[in-house]
């Protein structure tokens, strides 16, 4: 699709505004010219045509007049040679007539001009003359043959006034059977009908025929009613068609009967020689119907010129209607596009007004529209855009000082940064060289750990072997400590046998006392068992007191072995101790040797990552400087934009 529309679409970009607008409304308003031209056209046509039946109808009826007049003129004419001397004053009045209708008839120039009939009528007139010239002296016989050339050349002149005014040809019903009335069935049978008034009233007045005269009469009479019959189906057909004509037609109705009848009267008092009436009266009756018929033949062409008129009228109508709807049409459709131009100009105007401020750092401008199609769309979505603008420019100003103060204290920073980082390298350096140092330190006290780790473990093992040694002194003192308990028991338990022996005693001599010179003997044994009792406590006591000093010396001695032992034990405790410490020691010093020699690579690495970082913070700082002569740049560029 967009290929088909290529063409259009750079023809349309090579436009500005107004010539697009008029090239597009060329092309709009060509085709609705085209046919609208061809339509009125057609109605100038139709109505040409129709005025050209108009002059044809009223040269026609100019015609037919002199027609009708013609042919009373010959019958008359007949009548007086034939002896009917009446009739001559009819005559001069047909002479009078036929001449005035000769004068009326060449007097419309217009239709002469319009049909081309000037030729015609002057053949006529000349034909007319030499008829005049021969009233002396012609007979019967050659004054209707001068009058038939002369009705001739009129139905010559009729037939080509309805030729060339198109009255044949016309297109609509009701006319064509008017025209066909008025131009060709009654003028038609008119002729024959004439012909029988005027011959049939001088036999009925001389008695005599001309030779075969008769016999025409007889075919004039069939040929009349055969035409007749014609009429009469013509004049159905156009009932039927066109039912309004009956009734603006209803005079005329009898009319064909008042022919047929005279043309029964005819036969009978003609050709059948009965019933006959005077000449004079046969021509008064055939020419009532001739006048019957002419007047038949102009209610037809009045009825048919207003038809024509109406046709006119009508065409003139819609040939207004329509180019008053063109018209109307065409200045309604400028008038909108002329709104729409200037609507839509306005509006790019104001577009490109905004654009153009917008363009200039204004965006302080704001476009708004009421308009509903496009351009309005694109103009409050242009103001929607610019308002958009506006604030982030609004939002892009505060950012870069805000970025500009930023970079500034960034700046600031950095260089701090760069000295601190400056100072940091130098700082492990002196660390890395101190590290160094305490390295050799670490490993020297690490050989010393390891060596003391030595010692320690021999020294562990010695106090392990004493630690044993007096736990065998301290269990002996616990055996001895053990012993004595025993013996202390032991005493205890002698002692509270002479306590015991004692209170014995003590109860025998009471009971001895009691008994008086028979508990004399048994007083003195108790007192001597007292007396050992007492000795035996005392002894006792001694020797408790003794086996509790030497319970006590045991204990004091089995404690001092106890604390020994429990001194050993806390100084292998100690020396185990100090065995795991130096291990820990030693293998602490390793790590830390480890340690501090990977710190050193460390600190070598961070040495490196510093300068390193120093160059960054370098760098930083020239981005840093850099970004800060942007966001300068930037705040004097947004500065432009006016909020």
């Amino acid at each position: 699709m967009s290929i088909v529309l290529q063409p259009a679409i750079r023809l349309m970009r090579r436009l500005r505004l107004l010539p697009k607008f008029s090239l597009v409304t060329l092309l709009v308003l060509l085709p609705l010219l085209l046919v609208s031209a061809l339509l009125v056209a057609e109605l100038n046509r139709s109505i040409a045509f129709a005025e050209k039946e108009r002059i044809g109808v009223r040269h026609a009826r100019q015609a037919q007049d002199l027609l009708r007049f013609s042919q009373q003129h010959r019958a008359l004419r007949h009548m007086v040679l034939s002896g009917n001397v009446a009739a001559t004053r009819q005559v001069t009045q047909m002479h009078a007539a036929i001449t005035a209708a000769i004068a009326r008839i060449e007097s419309d120039a217009d239709a002469r001009t319009v049909l081309g009939t000037s030729a015609a009528l002057q053949e006529i007139r000349r034909s007319w003359e030499a008829l005049q010239a021969s009233r002396a002296t012609d007979k019967a016989r050659e004054s209707n043959a001068a009058h038939a050339a002369l009705i001739g050349q009129l139905y010559k002149l009729n037939a080509m006034i309805a030729d060339r005014s198109r009255l044949t040809l016309d297109p609509e019903v009701e006319t064509y059977y008017l025209a066909g009335l008025f131009i060709k069935a009654l003028p038609e049978v008119s002729e024959g009908l004439s012909n029988i008034a005027g011959r049939g009233a001088a036999y009925i007045d001389s008695g005599l025929f001309e030779a075969n005269e008769d016999v025409m009469l007889n075919a004039a009479v069939m040929v009349a009613g055969h035409e007749l019959a014609r009429i009469s189906m013509h004049v159905d057909g156009m009932f039927r068609e066109t039912p309004a004509l009956r009734a603006q037609l209803s005079r005329q109705e009898g009319v064909a009967r008042q022919a047929t009848a005279f043309l029964e009267r005819a036969g009978n008092e003609v050709l059948k020689s009965v019933d006959q009436s005077s000449g004079g009266q046969f021509y008064a009756a055939g020419s009532q119907v001739l006048d019957g018929l002419y007047g038949f033949a102009g209610a037809t062409a009045t009825l048919l010129d207003q038809a024509l008129m109406k046709r006119i009228e009508g065409d003139l109508q819609r040939r207004n209607l329509i180019l008053g709807g063109v018209a109307l049409t065409i200045l309604l459709a400028l008038y909108l596009l002329a709104g729409f131009y200037v609507s839509f100009s306005s509006e790019v105007r104001a577009l490109q007004q905004a654009v153009g401020r917008a363009a200039g750092g204004d965006l302080s401008h704001r476009v708004q529209s009421d308009a509903q199609d496009e351009i309005g769309l694109l103009l409050n979505a242009f103001g929607a855009m610019n308002g958009g603008l506006a604030q982030m420019a609004g939002e892009v100003r505060s950012g870069t000082r805000k970025m500009a103060i930023a970079s500034r204290d960034i700046a600031s920073g950095n260089a701090d940064l760069s000295s601190r980082t400056a100072a940091q390298s130098q700082a492990l350096a002196q660390t890395a060289s101190a590290i160094a140092v305490l390295t050799d330190a670490v490993k020297q006290n690490t050989d010393n750990a390891q060596q003391a780790d030595r010692l320690a473990v021999s020294a562990s093992q010695i106090a392990v072997s004493g630690g044993d040694a007096v736990e065998r002194v301290v269990d002996t003192m616990d055996s001895i400590t053990h012993s004595s308990r025993k013996i202390g028991d032991i005493i205890g338990v002698i002692d509270t046998i002479a306590f015991q022996t004692n209170l014995l005693a003590l109860n025998a001599a009471v009971e001895a006392a009691r008994a008086g010179e028979q508990g004399r003997g048994f007083a003195v044994v108790a007192a001597e068992v007292r007396s050992l009792a007492q000795r035996t406590a005392s002894a006792a006591r001694e020797i408790k007191s003794l086996i509790l000093d030497s319970i006590g010396k045991v204990d004091a001695g089995s404690r001092q072995v106890g604390a020994a032992g429990q001194t050993m034990q806390e100084i292998i405790s100690a020396v185990k101790r100090v065995a795991d410490i130096m291990q820990e020691i030693t293998t602490a010093s390793q790590q830390q040797r480890s340690g501090i020699e990977n710190v050193s690579d460390a600190l070598a690495s961070m040495e490196q990552l510093t300068q390193r970082n120093a160059a960054l913070v370098e760098q930083a700082a020239a981005a840093t400087e850099s970004m800060h002569a942007q966001a300068m740049h930037v705040s004097q560029a947004v500065a432009m934009f006016k909020l």
